[in-house]
């Protein structure tokens, strides 16, 4: 897709003003903690996507790139904050400029506004996963199958295929509830009506002869068969009047309250007695109690962590994988207790249907009552059907349930004193009076079977319909997961092999017949690596956090692979290999150089060996790679010297803008005398907090470089060696001119440099200060290379004074002296 030429980056992030030349190849920078180097993954990240990955995502609530992507002090100036990059394309043969300012991030500038580059660049915005972070790497290996899965198909692109997995379960599982429902709402009405008809089965037969024989005594005419669509009391007039009393229908209905009553005084419920246990174990653990309290807010913990830092509590742990393990134990508590949880509401839900019948039975007593204006009783139906539905009520909360253990100790039902005798006294009333005639009772008993037999069809056509939407919906689940996983065995299987095979060259001489397995079921990621041929275990069972870096970054690399194949030209890599061994870093490099030739990696380090070993292995060179020695609010990142800063201090004179290469000078300056200090070896006051200044330290190294000479001019005078002898004190020469010239111009130096008194400075006033510094350390540079001196070996017996190519090579070592 694109290679990045070069960076502008100003006021974004920790960074102030920064140019870097990225040439089209692998480029790293490096420094140490906290000297800015993520800035500028962030800064290219933001030019190329419109945004930064360490401000989104799990444990960023509060950060946005509006308040936090430019310099603190640029806040309320975000016009200030942008990224510009030169990028070519290389499948176009063309270059563009682009240009992203944080306050109009979804609006890059693009020049030149070719339909071509703009269209290759919209791609490029819609892969932020081109950036890896540390904090990211462990998401693909200590991650639940169910999450893993997730990332991953985000990262691939296909997560729009979890997704619709994801929703035509959740609408299988509603409609196989909805069945379920119905169908016991089916079975409820087909009770009712066999119950009504005084038969055993809703046989044809059956049902005809109960019909029938009531539409015999009324005169009606007999039906001749019984199919769905027959009308039961067709052919019946409409009652008028009063609603009458159906004698015996309604003794059926009070005797089956009546027995209700006595069956819950000698059965209790088996459901109320499972909750019963189910909240003395809740209050015997108290711990599993809290756990459950706790369970929400662990798993919003667990999608928080980034880090060691716990982000409920801030406590610090040794590391983010001991984190996690604690969260993942807690949670396997927080599940038992869930589970528990889910038991109590199942059976708080059975309980509740036993609830509801007994108010159905009292429904219909009321009814009774209500037409025989039987005060008493009608007063204590309706306070016990009250006290019931405030029961079925609080069964309904799990917190509400924990609170009835009493009630439900005692009796759920808690029938009211007396209504057992007052329900026996209404019972007696309504046997004794009259007989109805037989022609009421047939009128009531057809109207009702007509209603109870339209209920029940009714139930059997939703039941149907449930069942049907329910089936269809399970065969279109079936179907979706089949094609799914054959689609991601095959998608897996690709990664699996490229990512052992780059496990394996990371791993060189160790791990040769590594491999790793992935399963995709179901919404799930199972991953499993070998481990010394001793089986397949999940990747943090025995493999050392290194190993798991490791994998995380070639799991990364796999999957880009497959992502991008070609087009994964640009890759921004933050500190990945923090904990990889130093000798497999140097098999990353040969990873990277063999497997992705065609890739621009952008790659930050603190681990100054790990960017030496970048160099020797020929990832980066010397004009691809830049060091920062520090940072700080004001001047953002102390960059390693560079051939333009005397150019740029050059500039701003000639624009009279002494201010602007004052705070120049003394970084470089800065940057130079701690180089100095520690490539000669200078003898430097200890300072615990690392705060060494100008002050100290620029004296001390080039105190130290003069010494160095002296004793290179009495090594080539012991061997006789005239030309390096000659070399040595010509050095010497202009490095005693300098330190004069700069000693003459010290008083305004601090004043200039340090105290920023620029007002009182013209840049005529300025510019011999600036040669002063500019002869000095000349004196410490190769004359060809351009290189700082060094000694070798280091430590306190140099043996040499020496430069990158090796220009400069004074001998240290004087001639050994013949014994007499």
């Amino acid at each position: 897709m694109i290679k990045i030429v070069s960076a502008h980056i100003e006021e974004f992030r920790g960074i102030r003003k920064l140019d870097i030349n990225l040439a089209e190849k692998t480029f790293a920078i490096s420094g140490p903690n906290g000297s800015g180097k993520s800035g500028v993954i962030d800064a290219i990240e933001f030019a190329l996507t419109g945004q930064i990955g360490r401000l989104t995502g799990t444990g960023t609530k509060g950060l946005s790139l509006a308040d936090h992507g430019p310099h603190v002090d640029h806040i309320k100036f975000p016009d200030a904050a942008f990224v510009e990059l030169e990028v070519s394309f290389p499948t176009l043969g063309k270059k563009a400029k682009l240009t992203r300012k944080v306050s109009a991030p979804k609006k890059p500038s693009i020049e030149p506004n070719d339909p071509d580059i703009v269209e290759i660049l919209d791609e490029v915005s819609q892969h932020p996963e081109i950036t890896l972070a540390r904090r990211e790497i462990l998401k693909f290996i200590l991650v639940e199958p169910t999450k893993r899965s997730a990332q991953i198909q985000e990262i691939l692109k296909i997560d729009e295929l979890g997704q619709t997995r994801s929703a035509l379960n959740t609408a299988y599982g509603k409609l196989n509830r909805a069945a379920i429902a119905a169908e016991k709402d089916t079975q409820d009405k087909r009770d009712t009506l066999l119950q009504h008809l005084g038969i055993t089965s809703l046989s044809a037969a059956e049902m005809l002869e109960a019909v029938n024989a009531k539409r015999k005594l009324l005169g009606l005419e007999i039906h001749d068969a019984m199919t769905a669509d027959t009308i039961i009391d067709q052919g019946l007039a409409e009652p008028t009047g009063e609603q009458s009393l159906n004698k015996s229908a309604a003794l059926i209905e009070l005797d089956k309250l009546n027995k209700k009553i006595v069956e819950l005084g000698q059965s209790p419920s088996p459901d109320a007695e499972a909750l019963i246990d189910q909240i003395e174990q809740l209050e015997k653990d108290a711990r599993l109690l809290v756990s459950l309290q706790q369970r929400e807010l662990v798993e919003s913990g667990l999608k928080l962590v980034d880090g060691p830092s716990c982000p409920m509590c801030d406590h610090e742990w040794p590391d983010e994988a001991h984190l996690l393990s604690h969260l993942h134990a807690k949670q396997q508590k927080s599940q038992a207790a869930g589970e528990l949880k889910q038991k109590l509401i199942e059976h708080a839900s059975s309980l509740s249907t036993e609830v509801g019948n007994l108010k159905a039975l009292l429904l219909e007593t009321h009814r009774i009552a209500k037409i025989e204006s039987a005060v008493e009783m009608l007063s204590s139906v309706v306070t016990w059907g009250k006290d019931l539905a405030f029961f079925q009520e609080q069964l309904k909360s799990f917190a509400t349930i924990l609170e009835l253990k009493d009630r439900l100790a005692s009796g759920w039902p808690a029938i009211p004193e007396g209504f057992g005798a007052k329900l026996a006294d209404f019972m007696s009333a309504i046997r004794a009076k009259p007989d109805q005639s037989a022609s009421l009772a047939a009128q009531s008993f057809l109207i009702n079977a007509e209603q109870r037999f339209k209920d029940y069809k009714a139930a059997r056509l939703t039941e149907t319909a449930s069942k049907k939407a329910r089936d269809a919906s399970e065969v279109a689940y079936d179907a979706w997961c089949a094609a799914m996983e054959s689609e991601l065995d095959e998608l897996y299987e690709a990664v699996e092999d490229d990512f052992s095979k780059f496990y394996r060259l990371l791993n060189d001489g160790d791990e040769q017949k590594f491999v790793a397995r992935f399963k995709a079921t179901e919404g799930r990621l199972d991953f499993d690596v070998n481990f010394y041929e001793r089986g397949l275990f999940p990747p943090g069972a025995f493999h050392s956090e290194g190993h798991q870096d490791g994998m995380g970054v070639c799991l990364y690399l796999a999957l880009m692979k497959r992502l991008l194949g070609d087009r994964f030209t640009v890759a921004l890599l933050d500190d990945v290999v923090m904990s990889v061994d130093a000798d497999h870093r140097y098999q990353f490099c040969k990873l990277l150089m063999a497997e992705f030739p065609n890739t621009q990696f952008v790659i930050a380090t603190h681990d100054k060996v790990w960017a030496e070993q970048m160099r020797s292995a020929k990832l980066v060179t010397r004009k691809t790679s830049m060091a920062f020695d520090s940072w700080s609010v004001d001047t953002g990142p102390l960059v390693e010297s560079n051939p333009e800063i005397w150019a740029e201090i050059d500039s701003a004179l000639a624009k009279g803008k002494v201010e602007v290469a004052a705070p120049i000078l003394r970084r470089h300056m800065e940057f130079v005398a701690r180089l100095l200090a520690d490539q000669l070896g200078a003898q430097t006051v200890f300072r615990a907090d690392n705060s060494y200044d100008l002050g100290g330290l620029l004296p001390s190294a080039f105190s130290r470089l003069s010494d160095l000479l002296g004793k290179a001019v009495d090594s080539a005078q012991s061997w006789g060696n005239e030309d390096q002898k000659s070399k040595a004190q010509a050095r010497k020469q202009r490095l005693k001119a300098a330190n004069t010239h700069k000693g003459e111009e010290d008083w305004t130096v601090n004043k200039a440099v340090h105290f920023n008194e620029w007002a009182n400075f013209s840049p005529n006033d300025f510019m011999p200060i600036v040669k002063a510094f500019k002869d000095l350390l000349a004196c410490a540079q190769c004359d060809d290379c351009g290189s700082w001196l060094y000694i070798s070996p280091k430590g306190t017996a140099p043996e040499g004074l020496r430069c990158s190519c090796n220009s400069v090579n004074l001998n240290l070592k004087k001639k050994p002296k013949m014994p007499l």
